[in-house]
């Protein structure tokens, strides 16, 4: 189950890319909240330094949030939405969305691999491929903060696909047959004769793949 924060959201009375600008200068970050069986969208303004700790986590999507509202009420939600400057990082506006007990929502889930350390393939000198997030749909209490994939039985050339997975309270909206994580051959690039590139796939041990093998 996911791990629950406190946010406290402030009034916000101008709007504007000056406004905002403003805001922002001093420590805040513009931010909306919305939601099923909303009136319509709350707009406000979060201290930046209550953030640190949610962004600095690499799960900030799947953490349910206490918000506390500028009306004094307290809502569950999500952060649906981190916008940023594209050219310094710093954190531009914030979406938050509402969750309703009950009510399941769709969201991606971090993949945590284990097992590295004792992962045979990877001894033999593989190179681990996998997805970094599953989509899932689930109750907002159900929310994992990761999803668990062990690769220490795979061999060299050996996979886990989404199907194989043991997940619980949960329903996975990507391909089942979808690759979660292999040990592939690692590759070197080779210049023939002609100048032309081409990717060979390198032998256990450092030994290059012969041609026939």
């Amino acid at each position: 189950m996911s791990e629950l924060v406190t946010i406290v959201m402030e009034p916000r009375t101008r709007s504007g890319k000056g406004a905002a600008s403003k805001l922002r200068a001093d420590g805040l970050t513009p931010c909306v909240f919305y939601g099923p069986e909303l009136p319509e969208p709350v707009g406000g303004k979060v201290k930046t330094v209550q953030l640190d700790r949610l962004l600095a986590s690499s799960h900030w999507e799947t953490m349910r949030i206490t918000l506390k509202l500028p009306s004094g009420g307290e809502e569950m939600c999500i952060l649906r939405e981190v916008q940023r400057h594209p050219l310094t990082g710093k954190l531009v506006h914030l979406d938050f969305m509402r969750l309703l007990q009950g009510r399941k929502i769709t969201v991606n889930v971090p993949i945590r691999i284990n097992g590295r350390e004792s992962c045979a393939g990877l001894k033999e000198g593989g190179v681990l491929e996998n997805m970094h997030e599953i989509e899932i749909e689930t109750l907002p209490m159900n929310i994992p903060q990761f999803i668990d994939v062990d690769i220490s039985k795979l061999a060299l050339g050996e996979m886990i696909y989404i199907k194989d997975l043991k997940l619980s309270d949960v329903t996975v909206l990507d391909d089942p047959d979808e690759v979660v994580a292999i040990v592939a051959m690692p590759k070197v690039v080779e210049e023939d004769a002609g100048g032309e590139t081409r990717e060979v796939e390198v032998m256990a041990k450092g030994k290059a793949a012969k041609s026939g093998e």
